[in-house]
């Protein structure tokens, strides 16, 4: 089909639950919103035939035409374009309807819409005493929040604006005024969500393809910041101290951050409170990959008290990618139990589409680490298509199984060394740290050729543990260095 809008349609209404649907049906089905019957009837269509369809392919759509508009010639093969033009038109109408029914949803979720849509239409009919009534409750809702982000004062400036308007269409903006209330509320907003943003610039920097951007503007909001009655807002003072650790990346900050979220964390909004812990997480995992493994057990508390807070979770799913990390911080701190608990009692908060592959890999992992490398590696093959860190994670657990499992020599577990290495080496959609991976094959090779007696000196794997000390960054300099010294009690 050669316009795009019927298959945005069909993908829209592909994302609808069975109840969302049936909503859907009843907002159509009302003459206020809709009053085209061919609407109606393509939605109980499109169910039919579609919604559950890999593809809507010519021979979809000319079944969808002929059961809607049964009134019509019969398309065969696929349709004409004066029919494809008829057909656009009504999925078009469907569509709107469907962004419609969207919007009142979340309109009937909560109240945050009044400020935009309820408040000044209530000020241009002079509803001065229905508009103060919402106001007062407003304001007792706001009085009551403890966790103060950038939403909330979003929020509270939105209504600050409708109380500022409302002084001035009832002629009482000369005898009192919200002013003060309304620009603090303002710059509040601004502020946190500028260092938000600001964060988010200086992770994206690291992601592949070497993002720039332009972080001047920040320098030139530090004076609003320093302002004592913003300086120390708790809020203010941790979005702070994280770009205080992404930037120097030092102890102190890290520290310092960490101090912040004890003292201030029950005030913190939930999802903010995750980023913050994500960042320290973050932090550790670059310390770890630098060599510094005291960070094991740093990065494992962190985990723990994430899980204590219920913050592995976001938006009712826990991401594959912390599950990982999570999995592997309590197995490289050998608390295998507690790995094992997270894995089962997270499973429902795993995607269904990948809940299998990713149960596989970690429970993989715990087996790894636990020296059973036969019943990892069964797991590790088992892992379909996750993301990109799970593709490149299995395939260097899948390496180390057979570092582990061969008990001679064997040419082609060395190719797949070697191929692995191309790959990391090559691919430029990996992460930035892709030089740990190269550097660790590089290393994988050398103790494996060692491991079957090839060039088996003490002196040249002195060589090699000491090329492997010199890398400033590896992916597993630990278990390279377990390996090493197990090969040389074998060589004394």
């Amino acid at each position: 089909m050669n316009t795009k809008r019927p298959t945005l349609c069909v993908e829209l209404l592909k994302t609808f639950s069975e109840n969302e649907l049936e909503g859907l049906g009843k907002l159509l089905s009302c003459e206020y919103f809709n009053t085209d019957r061919w609407v109606e009837k393509l939605l109980k269509v499109l169910k039919k035939y579609a919604l559950k369809s890999s593809a809507f392919d010519d021979e979809i759509q000319c079944m969808v035409y002929r059961e809607v508009f049964e009134h019509l010639p019969v398309p065969t093969g696929t349709l004409k374009d004066n029919e494809r033009g008829w057909f656009s038109q009504k999925l078009n109408k469907l569509m709107r309807l469907a962004e419609l029914f969207l919007s009142i949803q979340q309109i009937k979720k909560n109240d945050d819409h009044k400020s935009d849509l309820l408040y000044p239409e209530l000020l241009i009919r002079k509803q001065y005493q229905l508009f103060n009534r919402h106001i007062k409750k407003d304001k007792a809702v706001f009085d009551k929040q403890v966790n103060k982000g950038a939403k909330y004062y979003s929020q509270k400036y939105k209504v600050e604006k409708n109380i500022f308007n409302y002084f001035h269409q009832s002629g009482r903006l000369m005898k009192e005024d919200n002013l003060p209330e309304l620009m603090k509320n303002l710059d509040m907003y601004y502020a946190l969500d500028k260092l938000e943003m600001h964060i988010t610039a200086l992770s994206m920097k690291h992601s592949p393809g070497e993002r720039t951007y332009n972080l001047a503007t920040m320098d030139a909001t530090e004076p609003l910041l320093d302002l004592p009655q913003y300086a120390d807002n708790p809020l203010i003072m941790l979005y702070r101290a994280n770009i205080n650790l992404m930037k120097t990346e030092s102890e102190a900050a890290y520290s310092g951050l960490l101090s912040l979220l004890n003292q201030y964390e029950s005030i913190v909004p939930t999802n903010v409170l995750n980023d913050f812990y994500t960042a320290a997480a973050n932090h550790c995992a670059g310390q770890i990959v630098r060599g510094r493994l005291e960070y094991n057990r740093k990065t494992f508390d962190l985990y723990k008290i994430m899980d204590e807070k219920e913050l592995l979770i976001d938006g009712g799913i826990i991401p594959a990618a912390k599950l990982k990390n999570v999995v592997t911080m309590g197995c490289r701190v050998e608390e295998y139990d507690w790995a094992i608990d997270v894995i089962e009692r997270y499973r429902p908060y795993i995607r269904e589409e990948i809940r299998n592959s990713v149960c596989h890999f970690n429970l993989g992992t715990v087996v790894f680490y636990q020296k059973d490398y036969e019943t990892a590696h069964s797991k590790f093959i088992q892992v379909d298509n996750v993301n990109r860190t799970y593709d490149v994670s299995v395939k260097i657990m899948i390496l180390k199984c057979l570092y582990e499992k061969e008990k001679e020599y064997n040419d082609y577990t060395m190719q797949a060394f070697h191929s692995a290495g191309r790959f990391f080496k090559q691919n430029k959609s990996l992460p930035a740290n892709k030089t740990g991976y190269t550097n660790f094959i590089k290393i994988l090779i050398k103790i494996y050729r060692i491991r079957h007696n090839i060039n088996a000196t003490k002196a040249n794997l002195e060589r090699i543990k000491k090329a492997l000390n010199a890398q400033k960054i590896n992916i597993d300099k630990r278990w390279l260095l377990e390996k090493i010294e197990e090969l040389e009690g074998w060589i004394k």
